[in-house]
C-alpha cells in the first residue's frame, strides 16, 4: 500500500488513465461511449498531481472522443461533435479548476483539534509520549503559525512599570524580593 501515493503523484498514471478510456471508447464503438469516465483522470490529477496535467487531460481527452467519432460516425454528425468535444472541454476545465483549487486550499490548513494538556503555571503541552513542550514550540509544530513576542499595556505595567514611570535623573531602588 506505500506505492499508492507515489502512483498517485506520477504523470503517467493520468495519462495511462486517459488512454485507457479513450482505448475503452474505441472498442465499444460510437453507439456506447464512456465520456464521463474523464472525470477521474482529471479530478484525479487534479488533487494528487499537477493542475496544469488536468487542464492538459480537460482538452486533450474531449478532443480524442470527438476523433473517434469522426472515425466510426459520418461526416454529417461533424457539427454536433465539435459542439460536445467543446462543452466537455469547458466541463472538464472547471472540474479541473476547482479539484485544483480544493487541492491547494487543503494543503494550506493544517488544525489543532481536541483537547491540548497544559500546564496551568508554565502553559507547557504535554505531548503523546507524555513529555512537555512549549507552548509556542508545540503550535508551531503543529500548525503553520509562526509566534512572535511582544508585551501587552499591563504586562509592561506590572513587570517594568518603575522604569516606564521613572523621571529623567530619577534613580532606581531595587525592591526586595520576599
Amino acid at each position: 500500500m506505500r506505492f499508492i501515493p507515489t502512483l498517485l503523484s506520477r504523470h503517467s498514471t493520468y495519462v495511462i488513465m486517459g488512454l485507457g478510456i479513450l482505448l475503452l471508447d474505441l472498442s465499444t464503438g460510437p453507439v456506447l461511449m464512456f465520456p464521463i469516465l474523464f472525470v477521474l483522470p482529471v479530478a484525479l490529477s487534479a488533487l494528487f498531481c499537477s493542475a496544469r496535467l488536468a487542464y492538459a487531460l480537460a482538452g486533450v481527452l474531449p478532443v480524442g472522443t470527438f476523433l473517434i467519432s469522426c472515425f466510426e460516425e459520418s461526416l454529417a454528425s461533424f457539427a454536433v461533435g465539435v459542439i460536445n468535444a467543446a462543452v466537455r472541454v469547458v466541463v472538464l476545465c472547471a472540474l479541473a479548476f476547482l479539484a485544483a483549487r480544493n487541492a491547494r486550499l487543503s494543503h494550506e490548513i493544517k488544525v489543532l483539534r481536541g483537547r491540548l494538556p497544559i500546564c496551568m503555571w508554565c502553559k507547557s503541552i504535554r505531548k503523546a509520549d507524555g513529555g512537555w513542550q512549549k507552548l509556542e514550540a508545540y503550535i508551531a509544530a503543529h500548525s503553520e503559525a509562526d509566534f512572535t513576542h511582544g508585551l501587552c499595556p499591563d504586562c509592561l505595567e506590572k513587570h517594568y512599570g518603575e522604569l516606564i514611570n521613572k523621571k529623567p535623573g530619577q534613580k532606581i531602588t531595587p525592591t526586595p524580593v520576599a
